[in-house]
């Protein structure tokens, strides 16, 4: 697919902190140095969309134990039964509240995914 996310023209953060939560912003199945989105099918782009959330929350020594909420976006409802399957796997029980929707997405992306978590005091 080699399409080219432009990450340092978007305007926002990837994460931001309040006093007690870091809020992660929407992020997809893109290579985190090249900006590219590499993969053309639905796990791909999930597993590395996930990584990527993974990435950005070790940087405030976080992990996806610590995600209360999560916000999935997906492109196509025929992907919802194997993104459940998908994200059963990768994230821990208990699973944090999470909202998913339908929408078209920028980029080519087939998913995208963000999420609240608890600062660890």
């Amino acid at each position: 697919m080699n399409t080219k996310y432009g990450m340092d023209e978007l305007p926002f953060s990837s994460a931001t902190p309040s006093d007690s939560h870091l809020f992660v912003s929407g992020q997809g199945g893109t290579d985190p140095l090249t900006g590219e989105v590499t993969d053309d099918d639905l796990e791909g782009q999930t597993l590395l969309t996930i990584q990527n959330i993974e990435n950005i929350l070790a940087q405030s020594g976080l992990k996806l134990e610590d995600v209360v909420k999560v916000n999935v976006y997906l492109k196509s409802k025929s992907d919802y039964e194997l993104f459940n399957r998908i994200y059963a796997r990768v994230f821990p029980r208990p699973y944090p509240a999470r909202t998913l929707v339908y929408c078209e997405l920028n980029f080519n992306l087939l998913v995208e995914i963000d999420v609240i978590a608890n600062l660890r005091k």
